[in-house]
């Protein structure tokens, strides 16, 4: 795939009513999804809104992508589509504004009934036999379902292929600095999509290993200890020590739920000091 002018030529292509105005700024972030259904033109047709004759006043995408690799494009790359809704990535606020929203056609969570069948979010079940037959699925528990394991539908290999196919176009072209879940950026807790069934370490990993990708990260703690290790039994880098909200770090690398740092000095270069520090206190900082 390749991008002109904000589109992909040779896929489908007809424009949601669901928009927001042109961005003057390039996209930073690649946002995924699921659209919870099975019927690839229904979706697309339902993010499409009054265009395709659907009731839908709320929401869109950029690109759905059906379980047979069909994409279809209903939004330019350079206009804001409604996908992220009350989202926070970093310093990022409203992810719509700075983000391409990719939906994967997928029912999401199915809840087991204890009898061999599965039921949606919207109340249809399904039988074990019949979720086999479309691809298969996977048992995880999401918190934010409820109590127990669900069954998460598998995404088919044509579909995986085609949105990494996008997804590179997409990283070529523009300065995307990161490939989230709504799950991750959903500051109302009740998101889950794509879910644990989708291969999301195969698409982070089109980002490359380029230093320049990953964005610089800022402390969020009122203080944060720097260590000598990947974790909270090894000794704080003396001196600072520790690190005060608002310092700016390059991450070098990642282990885990901790990050290798390289913390900024008071004059905004890079430091000779480095240090471990527990990534759940540090976000990343995008350019305003």
């Amino acid at each position: 795939m390749r991008i002109e002018n904000h589109k992909i030529p040779g896929i489908w292509y007809g424009q949601s009513s669901n928009l927001g105005a042109r961005r003057q700024k390039p996209p930073v972030v690649i946002v995924l999804h699921y659209t919870t259904g099975w019927n690839g033109k229904a979706s697309r047709d339902w993010l499409m809104g009054a265009a395709a004759g659907s009731s839908n006043r709320g929401s869109s995408a950029h690109v759905v992508i059906d379980r047979d690799g069909t994409a279809w494009q209903i939004a330019p790359f350079d206009r804001t589509a409604w996908h992220a809704g009350p989202s926070r990535y970093g310093t990022l606020e409203g992810l719509n504004a700075h983000s391409v929203g990719i939906e994967f056609v997928n029912p999401g969570w199915l809840k087991p009934n204890g009898l061999g069948e599965f039921t949606d979010a919207y109340g249809k079940r399904f039988s074990e036999r019949a979720l086999k037959k479309a691809g298969g699925y996977q048992m995880a528990p999401q918190p934010r379902v409820g109590s127990g394991s669900f069954a998460w539908p598998l995404f088919p290999e044509a579909q995986i292929a085609t949105g990494i196919d996008l997804v590179q176009a997409l990283v070529g072209h523009y300065p995307i600095r990161a490939i989230v879940s709504h799950e991750e950026i959903d500051t109302r807790g009740w998101k889950t999509d794509p879910g644990p069934a989708f291969p999301f370490e195969r698409f982070r990993a089109l980002l490359g290993e380029a230093e320049d990708r990953e964005p610089a990260a800022v402390v969020t703690a009122g203080r944060l200890n720097l260590r000598g290790g990947p974790g909270a039994t090894f000794e704080k880098v003396v001196p600072p020590g520790t690190l005060l909200k608002g310092t700016r770090v390059k991450i070098m690398q990642r282990q885990g739920d901790w990050a290798f740092v390289a913390p900024e000095n008071p004059d905004g270069r890079e430091g000779v000091v480095t240090g471990w520090v527990h990534a759940a206190y540090i976000a990343p900082e995008f350019a305003a």
